[in-house]
């Protein structure tokens, strides 16, 4: 009986908490010990973890990531081959 409801448990933890990147609402905050600002945050099936922030020296935006334990970081880029730099106006929207 125990073994079924640790079973159980373990199958509610890993199905119920993510949020996904079209819920996820824009936010930011400074991370990394002041580097980075946080534009967006997410959760996706598997527990893969997303962030899209950008380098307050330089503007640039970056998709981290980070899963078990591989993680990753790479500059966004335009459809031009340009990066992505990120600009005020975006706040509101």
């Amino acid at each position: 009986m125990r073994r079924i409801i640790v079973i159980l448990c373990a199958c509610l933890l890993l199905t119920g908490c993510e949020t996904r990147y079209e819920d996820a609402k824009d936010t930011l905050k400074v991370t990394s010990e002041g580097y980075f600002t946080l534009i967006k945050k997410w959760n996706e099936e598997g527990g893969a973890i997303y962030r899209i922030v950008y380098a307050n020296d330089t503007k640039v935006k970056y998709l981290i990531w980070k899963s078990g334990y591989g993680r990753g970081i790479t500059p966004l880029y335009n459809a031009d081959g340009s990066l992505q730099v990120y600009e005020e106006s975006e706040e509101e929207k």
